[in-house]
């Protein structure tokens, strides 16, 4: 890969990103989606990547509904719980054989911008992650964790500006790119209050949650549109919902990087 553009604009908290009929201020991401499609990926996370059937899974058949004709290859490395300062990149990276990988997507603590000490440790760890991920010839890029469901005793309302601002802010500051998933979800429940995008813990992802967030990391990565993709996981998602959630997914991703 020939690595991501990016902004020359200084990292400013000004702008607003339209969700629906929600507005959050948040940092302006200077890190902008890759110029070469990444075939090679890897999940580095904890059980929010492994609920709903694996989001990489549902990710990679996306990817490859939409170019059937490339070779793509996903893997996942997930702790139950996880922080990323607890992750073993460089055994996950050796995972990646002679070929490497184009990108991995890390993926902190669900709790990780929540306070100043968590935040401290996400973005330790990031300064570490990063390096050794560049130094082995691929891209970092951090998925954006949803905000908790209302139900949940941490429920805020706030709760996604917080972590938008705070993935922005490390994406800024280390040079990853950053993908909305968070955002997404508060568009989808912004436009369908009823959709059960959290499971019963008001936390983990459902199947529906987990379809969004591989479609947010889809429109994110790739420069042909995620709607009327014709990946449903053999009809376990509703022709309805696909559609639903690969259209906010879409609009997510634009109105993150002001599109």
């Amino acid at each position: 890969m020939t690595g991501f553009f990016r902004m020359t604009a200084a990292l400013a908290l000004a702008g607003l990103s339209t969700l629906g009929s929600q507005a959050f201020a948040q940092a302006r991401p200077e890190v902008l989606p890759p110029s070469e499609a990444p075939a090679r990926v890897l999940f580095v996370g904890n059980s929010y990547f492994y609920y709903g059937d694996s989001l990489h899974n549902h990710a990679v058949r996306m990817a490859r509904a939409l170019y059937p004709e490339r070779d793509f290859s996903y893997k996942l490395a997930a702790i139950s719980g996880g922080y990323l300062d607890q992750q073993p990149i460089d055994a996950y990276l050796d995972l990646g054989g002679a070929k490497g990988y184009d990108l991995v997507i890390l993926q902190g603590n669900s709790g990780a911008m929540l306070s100043e000490d968590k935040h401290q440790r996400f973005a330790d760890a990031a300064d570490h992650l990063v390096a050794r991920i560049t130094e082995r010839g691929g891209e970092a890029a951090f998925y954006m964790t949803p905000a908790y469901a209302e139900g949940h005793k941490r429920y805020d309302p706030d709760m996604t500006e917080l972590i938008s601002d705070g993935y922005t802010g490390e994406g800024n500051r280390v040079g990853a790119l950053v993908i909305p998933t968070g955002e997404a979800f508060a568009l989808a429940k912004a436009r369908r209050p009823e959709i059960a995008l959290h499971k019963s813990d008001n936390s983990h992802p459902t199947l529906l949650g987990s379809y969004l967030g591989a479609a947010t990391i889809v429109a994110t990565l790739y420069d042909d549109s995620v709607v009327g993709n014709p990946y449903t996981y053999e009809g376990a998602i509703s022709d309805e919902d696909a559609a639903f959630l690969q259209q906010v997914a879409e609009d997510a991703v634009e109105a993150y990087f002001n599109q």
